[in-house]
């Protein structure tokens, strides 16, 4: 990364993708190396003429750069006509969202847009140049970047701002007909993955905390052995504290939790929970733990959130935790919660955590997007809500600007609670295989969200093939670009995702849904290419010719994993 101040204007840049700030009397570089899944980058770190401080930051084989300022920033021009601004929405609150992307197209026109656009993503595209831009708002879910256009005479030229409160912004530059690959290239170098994970989590099948004692863990790690789960989470249950019985809130509805609350209950767990992760451990299985950090006063409890979490991790072996409850509603919130996260990720190199976006304002998709995974959403066989088509649909969705590998997406136990379903649902979880299930979410780190200890013997032997297929080709999944490809997952399409590493083609990933086409024929960036069908449900045939994979499948709701070469 290399800068240069001339007459108080700073060009800064990476050898890809340069911009140039007005205003800048000093600057100095540094290499940064976070406590996060960050890859090192390089900052410039600068002084405006009225003392304000700006940092820019850039990896050198991504052409983009991130702008840290607290001002409102100007960030570059267009030159001529017929430019588009695609402005995409990341929704959060999937308690009661099932959509988490929104994209609206606007065209520039006279005075530039007759609106504040505003978004979290924003693609600039003009069908008379290659060159395209993206503007990334890295806000928290309850701050949108606000852009806006100005015409600027006498030539055709719109200027290009945006207001996010301050947050930083991230801009780069691409041929036409690739910004979503860039978005996706930032987010991979922001938030690298070495490997998926597999997790299994109790809360799904709905017993709340009741089971949650040492016995039952015991014998959910006991199934994660014998089915090939990598992490048994502990959820609500483990503490004194009973988040099911009313708390005391403030006047913004945050729990407030007493003293005692995060103490270990010593009645589920006797001898404490470092026995049941020195047993997963001798299995090559790691212990994650559910916690609820205080927002109540601002973060008050700051310090004594982060000696529970330091606890867990070094008195009860916990390595992987789900952060939940808490509201981050304005900066000062979200410093210290940013702040819990560094401290979490100082605490070692095999920590990480789950980043809850179902409910309440909080960080969520961009903002503190170098640390863990995203669990996205709750959804429940009880309440007739949980359906095989739906994750793969919004996993789909997402990751068309985001990386998969982000991202944790659930498969639930399909022989539980069927009358939750009428009889004439044909898209209901009993029709399809475990392996299906699996297949939908296995670009993603695959959530059990059951008690995997009572996966019947057939659902096991259903899933065994493709979770020893999966490890075996996870860790080439865990860093290559995943491109949706096909129709919307509906229940009833085709569908997929395209796989490649650098260019290269390495996998397809097919789903004929409940559909009598049996037959899909998707676009994919490959010319002469071979193909191998590493695993399927069905009777799988696959025929590569111009830039077309053709993917028949015997029989409905099935899949195929192929391998590209």
């Amino acid at each position: 990364m290399k800068f240069t101040i001339e007459n108080n204007v700073l060009t800064v840049g990476n050898g890809l993708f340069e911009m140039s700030f007005d205003g800048i009397v000093k600057a100095e570089k540094v290499s940064v190396t976070k406590n996060s899944r960050s890859l090192p980058y390089e900052e410039v770190r600068a002084e405006r003429e009225n003392g304000g401080a700006v940092s820019f930051s850039a990896w050198d084989d991504v052409s983009a750069l991130r702008i840290s300022d607290a001002e409102s920033k100007e960030l570059f021009d267009l030159g001529g006509e017929h430019w588009t601004v695609r402005a995409i929405k990341l929704n959060a609150f999937t308690d009661e969202c099932d959509t988490l992307t929104d994209e609206t197209l606007y065209e520039l026109f006279f005075k530039g847009i007759h609106k504040t656009v505003e978004g979290d993503i924003f693609i600039f595209e003009n069908v008379l140049s290659d060159t395209s831009y993206v503007v990334i708002s890295e806000t928290p879910d309850h701050v949108r970047g606000k852009m806006t256009f100005k015409r600027r005479p006498p030539l055709v030229r719109f200027s290009v701002a945006v207001d996010n409160g301050g947050y930083p912004v991230v801009v780069g530059k691409c041929a036409r007909g690739e910004c979503e690959a860039l978005c996706r290239n930032y987010f991979r170098h922001a938030n690298h993955c070495d490997a998926l994970v597999t997790m299994s989590n109790t809360w799904g099948d709905c017993h709340s905390a009741d089971l949650v004692r040492a016995p039952f863990i015991e014998k959910e790690i006991e199934a994660a052995r014998e089915i090939g789960v990598d992490i048994v989470q502990i959820d609500d249950g483990w503490q004194s504290g009973n988040t099911l019985y009313a708390s005391k809130r403030d006047e913004r509805g945050n729990r407030i939790f007493d003293e005692p609350y995060w103490d270990l209950n010593t009645e589920r767990f006797p001898e404490g929970i470092m026995p049941l992760s020195k047993l997963a451990e001798s299995y090559g299985i790691k212990v994650g733990m559910w916690f609820a950090p205080s927002s109540h006063d601002c973060f008050a409890k700051l310090e004594r959130d982060k000696a529970v979490l330091t606890k867990a991790y070094e008195e009860y072996g916990a390595r992987f935790f789900k952060l939940d409850m808490y509201q981050a509603s304005d900066k000062a919130h979200v410093k210290k919660m940013l702040s819990l996260l560094e401290h979490i990720y100082s605490l070692g190199d095999d920590v990480s955590v789950q980043m809850d976006v179902t409910r309440y304002e909080r960080l969520n998709y961009l903002c503190g997007r170098e640390y863990g995974t995203i669990f996205v959403e709750n959804r429940y066989t009880k309440y007739g809500i949980a359906y095989p088509y739906k994750p793969l649909k919004n996993l789909w969705d997402i990751s068309h600007y985001l990386p998969s590998n982000r991202f944790q997406f659930e498969l639930v136990n399909p022989d539980l609670n069927p009358d939750g379903y009428t009889d004439d649902d044909c898209l209901a979880p009993i029709y399809y295989d475990m392996d299906y299930l699996f297949a939908g979410v296995m670009f993603s780190n695959p959530l059990f969200w059951m008690e995997i200890q009572f996966l019947s013997e057939k659902r096991r032997a259903e899933l065994s093939p493709l979770l020893k297929v999966w490890k075996e080709h996870r860790g080439a999944l865990a860093d290559a670009d995943v491109l949706p490809i096909g129709e919307r997952p509906s229940g009833v399409s085709l569908t997929g995702f395209y796989v490649s590493k650098d260019g290269r083609p390495e996998y397809l990933l097919a789903f004929r849904e409940y559909t009598d086409r049996d037959t899909g024929v998707f676009e994919i960036p490959v010319g002469s290419c071979e193909a191998e069908v590493l695993c399927s449900n069905a009777e799988a045939k696959v025929e590569l010719e111009n830039g077309y994979a053709k993917v028949t499948l015997s029989k409905p709701r099935a899949y195929a994993f192929i391998k590209l070469k």
